[in-house]
């Protein structure tokens, strides 16, 4: 087959969407498929062929669609929010520029988040099957980072919108947890929970241990050998939690000093973070070491994964730290409860809640034998549940039935 995998999102990233694409796609080729990736760039200034590098200069065709929606909405709904417009502007713009890429060339189409199914499925010949894998809801993420501040707005219906076509404008829809799938099927969004095919994800284990046995590429904080590191890679965003985990660490720094705390990643949540940390007095226990290429590599020098996301659907993080052999200690936000079984293969902390998180760091640090338990249990399941094998064979066989209905 030769299959197109389209995603709004740039390409190439350190998100888990471009990891999908990744995993997925060599499992495709090895199978003896034809794979390209269409996709913003990472200057978000052209749309293009990832492997082959055709593009379209975006600001082109933006240009033609900003004066035409501008001009619609100053005269038919001018009370629509500019946040509400723009983002109208983006999709017809990825729409219009992915029409003109041929997609009439590819069997299959598989499109990676909720605007580039709705566009995709707008433009694609009509005989070509669409699949569609949803990676989150930024509906309600929008709700938790303050973006959206009541459901009774306009933006408020206009992200449901999105999330309810994304989710049902393609033939068949996979989500990667039971979770999303019933966030998607309730009566905010409407999917029917039928059309929602549940498939978790995988990855590729022997590229990401090589990874993890290399040389680290950057500054690594001296730690003392007594110590024990804790590691949390994410954005820094209000989704990821970050906030309960540093007042958790400030209960913790009052009852004992053996640990210290790597926080891997930047997002618009950076400054407001580190200004957080040096008011509880966390200098000497937080190193904040911004973005980093090396992330298995610092996974490989500590010892625990932390990850208080607020919500969160299939953290690649929690897959990397099972593989790896590392304990997670993880909130109960999301699909995370269908990766990490509490007290048996990692452990969980009630989200949001900072007194439950340094409780649960206190009992694994007072217990190094339970710990090193139950990260040899999360390695067992991380390695026999994240195949990219397994994930291979359970959307290809969505692909069979997409083509065949």
């Amino acid at each position: 087959m030769r299959i197109l995998m389209a995603t709004y999102w740039y390409l190439p990233h350190v998100g888990g969407v471009n990891t999908y694409i990744n995993v997925l796609g060599n499992e495709l080729i090895r199978a003896g498929h034809q794979v390209d990736v269409l996709a913003h760039h990472p200057d978000m200034e052209k749309i293009y062929i990832v492997n082959r590098g055709r593009f379209v200069e975006k600001q082109k065709v933006k240009k033609i669609v900003y004066d035409k929606i501008f001009d619609y909405y100053e005269k038919n709904q001018p009370y629509v929010e500019p946040w509400v417009r723009w983002r109208e502007i983006e999709r017809y713009t990825f729409e219009l520029i992915a029409a003109s890429f041929n997609l009439g060339q590819y069997d299959l189409i598989h499109t990676q988040d909720i605007v580039s199914t709705r566009a995709l499925a707008r433009v694609k010949p009509p005989h070509i099957p669409l699949v569609s894998t949803i990676h989150g809801l930024l509906a309600t993420e929008h709700i938790i980072a303050g973006d959206i501040t009541t459901k009774q707005s306009i933006a408020w219906k206009y992200v449901s919108a999105e999330e309810y076509y994304g989710a049902t404008s393609a033939d068949k829809t996979i989500v990667p947890t039971n979770w999303l799938k019933n966030k998607l099927s309730q009566k905010s969004f409407g999917v029917p929970k039928q059309k929602l095919l549940t498939i978790p994800y995988g990855m590729d284990t022997n590229h990401f241990l090589s990874q993890y046995h290399a040389a680290t590429t950057g500054y690594v904080p001296f730690t003392e050998p007594n110590k024990t590191v804790l590691i949390c890679p994410a954005r820094m965003v209000t989704v990821k939690g970050h906030r309960y985990l540093l007042e958790a660490l400030s209960k913790l720094k009052q009852r004992r000093n053996d640990f210290v705390c790597w926080l891997v990643g930047s997002g618009k949540l950076y400054h407001e973070l580190l200004s957080l940390s040096h008011a509880l007095q966390l200098n000497d226990v937080v190193h904040f070491l911004g973005d980093r290429n090396d992330v298995p590599q610092l996974l490989k020098k500590s010892d625990i994964l932390v990850l208080p996301s607020v919500q969160d659907n299939h953290p690649f993080s929690i897959m990397e730290a099972q593989v790896a052999g590392k304990l997670v200690v993880a909130s109960d936000a999301g699909g995370i409860p269908e990766m990490v079984s509490d007290g048996k293969t990692g452990i969980l902390f009630a989200s949001k809640n900072s007194d439950d998180l340094a409780l649960k760091l206190q009992q694994v640090l007072s217990n190094p034998e339970r710990r090193r338990q139950l990260a040899a249990q999360g390695q067992k399941w991380g390695l026999k549940q994240w195949s990219p094998q397994t994930l291979f064979a359970k959307t290809f066989a969505v692909y069979k039935s997409a083509v065949s209905t």
